[in-house]
């Protein structure tokens, strides 16, 4: 399967669509929502995300302590990636209830059709925090998926250096780049801080990364399973023992669940997102909307804190008692120290 030729006939169908919708057109929807529920509505449902979210990224750094305390403070990459994932999380939604804090407590300003948000400057660097983390987070997991394909399907192992710097510098750098390239484009929005109305040059360029990044996500992830197939089909025609058959079917079948897992959740957090950054290219104003894009990207999160706990379970455990889900020799998986385990990624 070729992904190349067809995810630039996606992007190039989006870019046109997008390039052809009439903005002189865009309206704001009317809402029957009196001012009371709206205010509850564009509050209550973000902070409730966000809360839950940031409860997930403690329990992962609580789970990731554990391991790191038990066993002799090393922690396989399989196993660093959620807590990765869980500072990305713990980032954006620290600053999120920030953002929030405020418009929350100053209901009767709303109600008197008065700006509830942060005043100047303030509002300008918590916008420009939440894109960067919100940068942070997608470009985090692409990293992930292209390291997985690497592992997995290239079987190139290499050396992340200390912290593993080498996966941080590059999506710090771009997530740097793309906030910094747009820097008078935060301020005041409706309920909360985050990119002004009318930038539709960040939104045309935050959904171009999405898309991007999807696309990637997609085409490392399905090279992966065909290369467990590829495997599982030559240890099939050779004089394998039925156990490792079994073994390798069980591994198809949970790096298959767990990747779609992982497109699902990308899918649920970012596509909202998109809707909303069209939405705000038209200039269109829509309650649910808004309140679903700033509370989707929670979903990540969440979705962590659901895939560890399938993964690893609800208390901790040694990883002596849990099951190698690597398909390669054993001679292969001493040389990497258990690093190419697939389904842990």
């Amino acid at each position: 399967m070729d992904l190349q030729p067809s995810s630039f006939r996606i992007i190039l169908f989006i870019s046109s669509f997008l390039y052809i919708i009439p903005k002189n057109n865009a309206f704001q929807i009317n809402q029957s929502y009196d001012a009371k529920t709206e205010f509850y509505v564009a509050m209550v449902i973000p902070l409730t995300f966000l809360s839950l979210n940031l409860l997930g990224t403690f329990y992962i750094f609580y789970r990731t302590y554990l391991r790191w305390k038990y066993e002799c403070k090393v922690i396989s990459l399989s196993h660093r990636f959620p807590f990765y994932i869980a500072i990305t999380d713990f980032l954006y939604s620290s600053t999120e209830l920030i953002n929030y804090s405020y418009p929350a407590s100053n209901k009767s300003k709303f109600l008197n059709k008065e700006a509830i948000t942060w005043p100047s400057p303030v509002c300008e660097i918590i916008g420009f925090y939440v894109v960067i983390f919100v940068c942070l987070n997608v470009f985090l997991v692409g990293a992930i998926s292209i390291t997985t394909w690497l592992r997995v399907v290239q079987e190139y192992y290499y050396e992340l250096g200390k912290y593993d710097y080498k996966i941080w510098l590059p999506i710090i750098f771009l997530s740097l780049i793309f906030p910094l390239s747009a820097i008078n484009s935060y301020g005041a929005q409706k309920y909360s801080c985050g990119t002004k109305v009318g930038q539709n040059a960040m939104a045309a360029l935050f959904f171009i990364i999405v898309i991007l990044t999807l696309l990637t996500i997609i085409f490392c992830y399905i090279h992966i399973l065909r290369t467990i197939h590829n495997i599982k089909e030559d240890n099939s025609s050779t004089a394998s023992s039925h156990s490792n058959l079994i073994h390798l079917n069980n591994i198809e079948r949970k790096t298959l669940k767990k990747v779609l897992t992982y497109i699902l959740v990308f899918i649920l957090q970012y596509v909202p997102i998109l809707i909303y950054n069209v939405f705000k290219f038209l200039k269109i104003q829509n309650l649910v909307i808004n309140t679903i894009a700033s509370s989707v990207i929670c979903f990540g999160g969440m979705g962590n804190v659901i895939q560890y706990i399938c993964n690893e379970g609800l208390s901790y455990r040694s990883s002596s008692v849990i099951i190698s889900l690597d398909y390669k020799s054993d001679a292969d998986e001493q040389q990497s120290n258990d690093d190419s385990t697939i389904t842990n990624v």
